[in-house]
């Protein structure tokens, strides 16, 4: 078999169904990026915390607190500055019309998020508030949404 002869079968076999086979990458490639996406990042950022529902009998006192960080995760696009500004932790103090120490888990109920972005975790994990009578302290008026 000479050098020619080789070449050309060489050739016919490569470029035999070659339709098929520019096919075949075409959806390799598509199902690769399907796949492969927008990778996922997580950001922790500090977030306010609004208070909702308060009984005007009752006061927060001992500085409640005003922010929380969150640890959240989802895709690079959705993960922007501008995207995350309006994440927040809104505690439903509905009622409660006794003074008293109150522990508020903080989970993916209470956070407004953004579509495509997950709640992971808070810190820290749960609130402690204190509740007193209003005309009995000058507790701090809780911040309202």
């Amino acid at each position: 078999m000479d050098a020619g002869t080789t070449v050309s079968a060489a050739w016919r076999t490569l470029t035999r169904n070659l339709g098929w086979k520019l096919l075949s990458v075409v959806l390799a490639v598509c199902l690769w990026i399907a796949v492969e996406g927008e990778p996922e990042l997580v950001t922790v950022q500090s977030v306010p915390v609004f208070y909702r529902n308060v009984e005007p009998t009752l006061a927060l006192v001992a500085n409640p607190p005003v922010t929380v960080r969150l640890e959240m995760r989802g895709a690079t696009g959705v993960l922007s500055r501008e995207n995350l500004s309006s994440v927040s932790l809104l505690l439903d103090l509905a009622g409660l019309t006794e003074p008293g120490e109150r522990v508020f888990p903080i989970s993916r109920a209470n956070v407004t998020l953004p579509a495509g972005v997950t709640f992971v975790r808070s810190d820290p994990p749960e609130l402690k508030l204190h509740l007193d009578r209003a005309s009995e302290t000058k507790g701090n008026p809780a911040p309202k949404q």
